[in-house]
């Protein structure tokens, strides 16, 4: 556990160490930096450090460039700018060995919050959620899909699971567990995506996601059984 933090640490140490700058944006874009809990305009050319949390609302976009890489954050998303980063599947690793701990206390079933989450654009053959709302753990799970579909996944799942720990009401939002837990399963992490999609079989599924996960613990129970 020891060697978890030392290693949670440097790699944080790193990040914070850069900073961020807005090249455009448009409508209501705001952003809370580091502690304080004000939410603050804003504007084209600003330099950020990568402790703050950037968040759209209706018809609004924003474009960030962190250090060589570069994203734009559609509407109605939130995501943490130290988020946007190149991770190895072994940081991942790491990572999730983290949040199982952070969040082993609180596993005590799943909540009772509506699903309202609806199905936009495929990216990669999955149709990724997208929710209009004013409900920030939504939003943050919206910047989470837009990271993956820039190609970070690996930090892209970190964000997610940091969500669903803070926000456990989003738990119940099945087409994003199924999006996250693909990832999973695309990166090869097998024990952890067949957990992910143990979690999720109990929760309120459509037919089509019903099959889906069926599916995956099938393929999933097979590659565990062989290793």
């Amino acid at each position: 556990m020891k060697k978890i933090f030392v290693l949670l640490f440097l790699a944080t140490a790193f990040v914070y160490g850069q900073s961020c700058k807005i090249e455009n944006l448009k409508g209501d874009v705001k952003a809370q930096i580091g502690t304080s809990e004000k939410w603050l305009p804003v504007k084209k050319g600003q330099e950020l450090s990568v402790d703050a949390v950037i968040s759209t609302g209706k018809n609004s976009f924003v474009k960030i460039d962190v250090k060589d890489s570069k994203l734009m954050l559609k509407s109605f998303s939130a995501l943490k700018l130290s988020n946007i980063k190149k991770m190895t599947v072994n940081d991942l690793i790491l990572a999730l060995a983290m949040e199982d701990m952070l969040n082993a206390p609180k596993k005590k079933g799943n909540t009772n919050s509506k699903n309202t989450a609806v199905y936009g654009a495929e990216v990669n053959g999955i149709k990724t959620p997208i929710v209009e709302s004013d409900d920030f753990g939504i939003k943050r799970l919206n910047g989470a899909v837009q990271l993956a579909e820039n190609g970070f996944k690996e930090s892209a799942v970190v964000d997610a699971k940091e969500t669903f720990r803070k926000y456990p009401e989003t738990n119940n939002l099945t087409s994003y567990r199924i999006f996250f837990a693909n990832i999973l399963f695309d990166l090869g992490l097998n024990e952890d995506a067949y957990d992910d999609f143990k979690s999720i079989e109990p929760l309120k599924l459509t037919g089509e996601e019903k099959n889906e996960v069926q599916a995956k613990l099938d393929v999933l129970a097979k590659k565990l059984l062989k290793n």
